[in-house]
């Protein structure tokens, strides 16, 4: 299997899955040469296939998110620091949420952005009109047909590991910007010290009792997912190479780096872990570790058009 990022042949198999969205069958392949995980083969992710993935279950945690004051205030004053880092790079103008669903649409507006709104889930799109009365253009952002050299800012908060051909999606993103804007992407990464854990363990003891140990002590299925790669829902889990090539090769120059730990205040925050069990609060205290020495689960790089 080659490798859909850098063209490598040193694919392995790291795992087989099986998905409980559509009933299907992937594995869960990594790139020995740029660090990506990816899922094989790839679902129907046309529209109308995205439209069967991302429906109402797509929106549950937002209409969650809005009965919980403390919890809106957390996540917008996580925006609220990412966008003060946006800011030193680049001055409000017009902007580019990709994801109709989380409070971004409402921190970056209130901070003077002119900002459009897409999102490649008609029900996200309903959803954000009934709780905000917000208009958000239905596409996937690989179509997405915005007038060229517009934009002074992307935002791509937990998108790209969505994405069946990030490679095209960011070769449209960049073409939607004016040079010298920038793009904020977060997502997964592959080499966090804690998703290394979990791999190790996997490897000592096979995936059968491995996923005994995960459902006894979590009650999570580990048939489906690995580490954060859980297709058809996630794609792609990138290294800081792969997704610096990415990037690189779609017009961009990285600007900065980041890769904290779940739960931090600016990129993942979470506001309590009462309702985790021992186990999972173990990872985490793992993932801060991590995150000490570079290692963290979350990888956040902004990147600036060329």
């Amino acid at each position: 299997m080659i490798c859909r990022v850098c063209g490598s042949s040193r694919t392995k198999v790291m795992a087989h899955l099986h998905s409980e969205v559509n009933n299907q069958e992937y594995e869960a392949m990594k790139c020995m040469s740029c660090g990506v995980l990816f899922a094989d083969p790839l679902p129907d992710l046309s529209f109308e296939g995205l439209q069967r993935v991302y429906g109402p279950e797509y929106t549950g945690d937002q209409r969650v998110l809005e009965q919980d004051q403390a919890s809106l205030e957390m996540a917008r004053s996580a925006v609220h620091r990412q966008m003060d880092i946006v800011e030193h790079h680049v001055a409000p103008g017009l902007a580019l949420n990709v994801g109709a669903m989380g409070q971004a649409i409402h921190v970056v507006r209130d901070r003077g952005w002119r900002l459009s709104i897409v999102d490649a889930s008609s029900y996200a799109a309903e959803t954000a009109r009934a709780l905000w009365g917000i208009d958000v253009t239905v596409s996937r952002i690989e179509d997405y047909a915005g007038e060229g050299e517009a934009f002074d800012f992307v935002r791509m908060g937990h998108v790209i590991e969505h994405l069946a051909d990030p490679g095209l999606a960011m070769r449209n993103v960049a073409r939607i910007m004016r040079p010298g804007g920038v793009a904020l992407i977060d997502t997964d990464n592959s080499e966090g010290f804690r998703s290394q854990i979990e791999s190790w363990i996997r490897r000592l003891v096979g995936e059968g009792s491995a996923a005994r140990l995960v459902k006894m002590f979590t009650g999570k299925e580990l048939k489906k997912k690995y580490g954060r790669l859980i297709p058809p829902v996630h794609l792609n889990i990138f290294s800081e190479r792969a997704l610096r090539r990415v990037l690189e090769d779609s017009g961009f120059e990285v600007v900065e780096v980041r890769k904290p730990a779940w739960g931090d205040k600016t990129w993942f925050p979470m506001e309590t872990m009462d309702n985790l069990s021992l186990a999972e609060r173990m990872f985490i205290r793992a993932d801060q570790v991590g995150a000490m020495f570079g290692r963290g689960e979350v990888l956040s790089i902004l990147a600036r058009r060329r």
